[in-house]
C-alpha cells in the first residue's frame, strides 16, 4: 500500500510540474484553438465591408521598442505579409499624438498590445489601455491581440491592466520550446481580409 501511495504522490507531483512548466504552451494552445474555431465559424469581429489599411495598430512602451521593431514586426510583416501600424514609423510627422492615434486606430482592423512591467509602469501606456478598453467594449474581445512579452509583477499590475487581462484572452511570448506555437497563435489572430487595401 505504501508503494502505491508513493507512486501516486510522485506521479501527481510529476504531472503538476509538467503543467507548471508548460503553462505558457497550454495557454497559447487554448488561444490558438479559439482563434481557429472562430475563423471556421465565420466569426469576424468587425464589418468586412470596411476597408482597413492595416491588419493591426501596435501599442507598446518605448522600453519594448526593440522587440516590436526587430522581432515582432520582422516576423509578422516580412514573413507573414501582415501590415502593422507602428507609431514611430507610420504616424504623421508634426501632428499631435492623440490625433495620430485616433486616425490610425480607425485604419487598423485590430489592436496589438505588447505588455510588460515597463508597459505597466508607463503613464502614457495606461492612457492607451483606456483607449484600447473602449475599443474592446465597442467591438468585442476579438478586436485585440494581447501579448504578454514579460510577466507583469503584482506590484506593477494596475487596475485597468488587470481588468483588461481578465476580460480578454492573451498569448505569452517565449523563446525556445513553444515559440513556434506563440507565432502561430499571433499570426492566425491577425490574419484577415483588409478590403481593397490588401
Amino acid at each position: 500500500m505504501a508503494i502505491v501511495l508513493s507512486l501516486f504522490v510522485v506521479s501527481s507531483l510529476a504531472i503538476f510540474i509538467c503543467i507548471w512548466i508548460c503553462q505558457n504552451n497550454i495557454k497559447n494552445t487554448v488561444y490558438l484553438r479559439r482563434v481557429v474555431y472562430n475563423h471556421r465559424q465565420g466569426h469576424v469581429a468587425f464589418d468586412e465591408r470596411l476597408n482597413y489599411e492595416y491588419h493591426a495598430f501596435v501599442v507598446y512602451c518605448d522600453a519594448d521598442r526593440e522587440w516590436v521593431h526587430n522581432v515582432f514586426s520582422q516576423r509578422t510583416e516580412r514573413e507573414e505579409g501582415i501590415k502593422l501600424c507602428v507609431h514611430q514609423r507610420d504616424f504623421d510627422i508634426g501632428k499631435n499624438i492623440t490625433g495620430n492615434i485616433d486616425k490610425y486606430l480607425e485604419k487598423s482592423w485590430k489592436v496589438v498590445v505588447v505588455m510588460s512591467n515597463k508597459f505597466a509602469k508607463s503613464e502614457w501606456c495606461q492612457w492607451e489601455v483606456d483607449v484600447v478598453q473602449e475599443r474592446r467594449r465597442r467591438q468585442g474581445k476579438d478586436a485585440l491581440l494581447l501579448i504578454m512579452l514579460k510577466i507583469i509583477d503584482a506590484k506593477h499590475m494596475t487596475s485597468p491592466i488587470r481588468t483588461l487581462l481578465k476580460s480578454t484572452p492573451y498569448v505569452r511570448y517565449q523563446t525556445g520550446v513553444g515559440e513556434d506555437l506563440f507565432w502561430r497563435a499571433a499570426v492566425k489572430s491577425l490574419q484577415n481580409y483588409l478590403g481593397i487595401h490588401q
